[in-house]
């Protein structure tokens, strides 16, 4: 049975009896070897948000390329200088920024924060002007969701994903758009390396019961990754919800036994 083209990340949460939210966090961290565990709460929050969107990939995808899943992280751009700050120097730049962002005459500062990098200066009112809720993935995804990518899409259509980056410079969006596009290729093989790991620790009666893994189905969902569809709220796969309900199910019979 040959599946619809769906997220690279959900397809894999299919057929390997994994949450959605596993998948996610898991491929994150093989992504990234230096990943910090103290910052294991902003990534399972992370996950979780952007599983509940129509295309988890795409979230993960803009992670990887601004942070490289980073999330206590502050970019203090000056010019052709910057500077990076993290975890507590990172909480005490925020603390900062929000005294300066409340004095009389606020200064213009061209500051990104967090894991998605929303840039202070142009996105502040998006986070009720607290540069500390900022941090938040879970609001960074539902701004994303709900604002923004609906703004860039409208502008930029086929090329939104450039646009996240730069809305004027049609050579720098173009730039970015295509390394988005090469890191996709980061996406599938440690999708398909969790994949391999988790199906292989599936009885024969438990793969019995899914789809089997068909190569022109991989590259199918490759190519809809690579179409970039703008993800939309969603709490509900048929797909998934099937295969969970089928999974509790035999585990309520086995219990029995």
């Amino acid at each position: 049975m040959a599946l619809p083209a769906m997220s690279i990340i959900l397809y894999t949460a299919l057929q390997s009896m994994q949450p959605c939210e596993k998948v996610f966090a898991d491929t994150a961290k093989a992504a990234n070897p230096t990943f910090k565990s103290d910052e294991q709460a902003y990534l399972e929050e992370f996950a979780k948000a952007s599983c509940e969107t129509s295309n988890p990939d795409i979230l993960w995808l803009l992670a990887l390329q601004e942070t490289n899943f980073r999330f206590v992280i502050v970019r203090q751009n000056r010019g052709q200088n910057f500077k990076i700050t993290q975890g507590a120097e990172a909480i005490r730049t925020l603390k900062e920024l929000k005294m300066k962002s409340r004095s009389a005459t606020p200064p213009s500062l061209n500051v990104d924060i967090g894991v998605m990098q929303f840039n202070w200066r142009w996105h502040g009112q998006a986070f009720g002007n607290d540069p500390l809720s900022a941090i938040s993935p879970k609001r960074q995804v539902n701004y994303f969701l709900e604002k923004y990518s609906r703004t860039i899409y409208s502008v930029c259509e086929k090329g939104w994903v450039g646009c996240y980056h730069n809305q004027s410079n049609v050579k720098l969006s173009t730039q970015y758009q295509k390394d988005i596009t090469k890191k996709t290729r980061t996406l599938a093989d440690k999708s398909l390396t969790f994949l391999r790991e988790h199906r292989g620790q599936l009885n024969g009666e438990i793969l019995g019961t899914l789809p089997p893994v068909i190569p022109s189905d991989i590259f199918k969902n490759f190519a809809y990754v690579r179409s970039f569809p703008r993800p939309l709220k969603q709490t509900f796969n048929k797909l998934l919800a099937d295969v969970a309900v089928k999974k509790t199910v035999r585990g309520a019979i086995a219990a029995t036994k």
